[in-house]
């Protein structure tokens, strides 16, 4: 029997699959009564039903490839209808610091792939010979729905973030904000590669960046080619930042994480978008 959800979300890993005991998909099955587990053919983890609150959970996986093929075997498949749905990736991302702090979520107006570009030298931007652009505009009306629905959420805070953001010179706490998540398959830590990923985005045309993380590429590739890109909405929390502090080593600030704080807010965001969405 097909389940025809009213809503989709997209967590990438368990607990298996991260050496730091975190995950994105236990949290939501603390939080709901899912009353079916399936098993769908070329999808690595069950998916899980809730019918009351008309949920279903679908792990991908972590990195592009992962995301692509769990949604479009999905898509593809017989077992959940994602037509009438609206789909929802929520998870954590590295954090550009000039855009928020460490705990802070993020709607995403936009998709940017990092790892399809030029690079000549020191210099980095789109692939000259390629006529398509490695940019997905996600739905508006959505974006401010979700916008809209995120900003009645409390944020959790803690005090490792705290710490953290002192080596940063930053009193800032957890907030919701909008902007563009840049999706690649490598983790990366430091100024250099920053602005790198900076000068990629500039030669889209794209005013700087919110997010980095390793799945969104892969999930609006395969809901675009199914015609399902407009049904899409992109929350991620800031886990850590995507570079050094002012005169730091990015060898030791790469290990200054908050993963429980990131994916606490990023699942708060989540539920309350899905509540409202069904509502």
């Amino acid at each position: 029997m097909t389940l025809h959800p009213a809503v989709v979300v997209f967590p990438a890993f368990t607990e298996a699959e991260y050496t730091g005991e975190a995950s994105e998909v236990e949290p939501w099955l603390d939080r709901y009564v899912f009353d079916r587990e399936l098993d769908v053919a070329g999808v690595d983890h069950p998916i899980y039903h809730a019918t009351d609150a008309g949920l279903t959970l679908a792990p991908t996986g972590i990195g592009k490839s992962a995301a692509a093929t769990t949604v479009s075997a999905l898509a593809a498949g017989d077992d959940v209808a994602l037509d009438e749905a609206t789909l929802l990736t929520v998870g954590i991302a590295g954090c550009r610091p000039a855009a928020g702090t460490l705990g802070s979520v993020f709607v995403a107006d936009r998709v940017v792939d990092w790892d399809i570009k030029l690079r000549i030298g020191e210099t980095t931007g789109r692939m000259q010979w390629l006529t398509g652009e490695y940019v997905w505009q996600l739905d508006e009306g959505l974006v401010d729905r979700a916008l809209t629905a995120a900003r009645e959420v409390r944020l959790a805070d803690s005090d490792r973030a705290a710490e953290i953001r002192q080596q940063y010179d930053d009193s800032r706490t957890p907030e919701v904000d909008v902007g563009t998540t840049v999706c690649g398959d490598e983790v990366y830590h430091g100024e250099a590669t920053a602005a790198q990923v900076d000068a990629l985005c500039d030669s889209y045309g794209v005013d700087g960046f919110v997010t980095t993380e390793m799945e969104d590429a892969g999930t609006a590739t395969a809901l675009e080619r199914f015609g399902l890109l407009d049904q899409y909405i992109n929350i991620r929390a800031a886990a850590n930042f995507d570079r050094e502090p002012a005169g730091g080593d990015p060898t030791t600030s790469i290990e200054a994480d908050v993963f429980d704080l990131g994916i606490e807010n990023a699942v708060r965001v989540g539920t309350a978008v899905v509540d409202d969405l069904v509502d």
